[in-house]
């Protein structure tokens, strides 16, 4: 690898913003969701999908921020377990997420799903870089 700074700072710039973008298209998103019932939970107490995607889209803002403004090891893996939570319960929402763009209508767990995946790999690239960091110091080895 030629330049392994640019591509740490390129992995920590991209979890981060990524997860802000899906945070901000979660929230513009959520109000479509309010009246989709999402988790039952006991004694009959039912919550939306708004609500859950709402409560997603808070857990992406803290780690994308986090992230950027600190990238260390455990950010990086709280920005990877955030999007595989997402990957986990997006795709089961009932109703598709669907927003008008223009001329053409898209269904936004598709971009949602797509980012957090890349963020997984990022998120783990930046935790990874920092694991690595002084490597050959600490041990009189090269990584």
């Amino acid at each position: 690898m030629k330049n392994r700074a640019a591509f740490r700072l390129g992995s920590r710039l991209w979890a981060g913003s990524a997860l802000l973008g899906v945070a901000i298209l979660s929230l513009l998103a959520a109000p479509q969701l309010d009246a989709a019932e999402g988790a039952l939970l006991g004694g009959g107490l039912a919550i939306s999908q708004g609500a859950i995607l709402r409560v997603l889209a808070v857990f992406d803002v803290l780690a994308g921020s986090a992230i950027l403004v600190r990238p260390r090891s455990y950010q990086g893996l709280a920005a990877a377990a955030v999007a595989i939570v997402s990957l986990w319960l997006i795709p089961r929402f009932s109703r598709p997420i669907l927003m008008d763009f223009g001329g053409f209508t898209l269904d936004v767990r598709v971009v949602i799903f797509l980012l957090e995946v890349s963020v997984v790999l990022a998120g783990l690239t930046v935790t990874a870089f920092w694991l690595t960091r002084n490597f050959g110091t600490r041990t009189g080895q090269e990584p």
